[in-house]
């Protein structure tokens, strides 16, 4: 029996004509995400030089407009910029600029040119004891971040700096000597990490501060209760039970980004 074709009316070609209305909203609904996808800032590496000769290597978001905001991001120990992933973009939608640095002696920000020529420092290959120099030393890494980014053009007044673990400690430290740090977001932050005390930085910083620990990880727990002593007013705390050690509270805890953005957002506000 020879097969003919099918009546316009029969199942067959009516199936086939559902399926050609399902691929062609496929397609259109793929084209307009197209540009909402493309309109999410893309990171671009950038090399900057410290006072002291590390040559530091970050990764810059650049918000639309010159005028907006700073956050720079400070990782803990034995990471890199690349830690920062699940902030970054909440950071992004608020409206900021945004600059991941490899702290010094750490991903790759780990070649130093002295007067006696090029040396390379690995802070994880240190004996403990010597950390804590390059901890106090971190704030040339801040300033060396804001002359780079005064010099791409990009306002820096109103800067906030986030910090995990020992990268909170950098961040109070800085925010001392570094022009224009109007605000705090601290994860996992310690008193004394690697031996090196900030709570007289801490209780001095003027501005916003925001404090964030797990019960999990009590030494940092106990911190942001010093902490939030010491300082009195102008001290957010956010105490889950469970989460973990720095940024890993990021993980553990979605919403958090977006709030630490929106409590930046509202410090920084002109």
């Amino acid at each position: 029996m020879r097969c003919g074709r099918a009546p316009s009316g029969s199942p067959r070609r009516q199936v086939r004509s559902r399926i050609g209305h399902v691929v062609v909203a496929l397609t259109a609904a793929v084209t307009l995400a197209v540009p909402a996808l493309a309109a999410e800032p893309r990171a671009e590496p950038v090399t900057f030089d410290t006072a002291d000769g590390f040559a530091l290597h970050a990764d810059l978001w650049r918000a639309s407009a010159a005028q907006a905001p700073v956050v720079i991001l400070l990782h803990q120990f034995n990471q890199d910029r690349r830690s920062w992933s699940a902030l970054v973009p909440a950071l992004s939608r608020a409206g900021f600029t945004v600059l991941a640095l490899d702290q010094r002696g750490q991903g790759e920000s780990t070649e130093q040119r002295t007067s006696q020529g090029a040396r390379v420092l690995r802070v994880q290959e240190l004996p403990r004891d010597e950390v804590g120099p390059i901890v106090s030393a971190g704030t040339a890494d801040v300033a060396a971040a804001r002359a780079f980014l005064e010099r791409q053009g990009v306002a820096v007044d109103r800067l906030a700096l986030v910090g995990s673990s020992y990268g909170c400690s950098v961040s109070l430290l800085a925010a001392r000597e570094v022009p224009g740090v109007r605000a705090l977001a601290l994860l996992s932050p310690g008193v004394a990490y690697f031996g090196v005390d900030i709570r007289e930085a801490a209780a001095r910083f003027p501005g916003a501060l925001l404090a964030v620990a797990a019960a999990d990880d009590p030494e940092s727990a106990e911190s942001v209760r010093v902490l939030a002593v010491a300082r009195g007013k102008g001290t957010e705390t956010i105490a889950y039970p469970t989460g973990g050690h720095g940024v890993a509270l990021l993980a553990a805890h979605p919403a958090l980004a977006a709030r630490i953005a929106d409590f930046l957002a509202k410090a920084e506000a002109p």
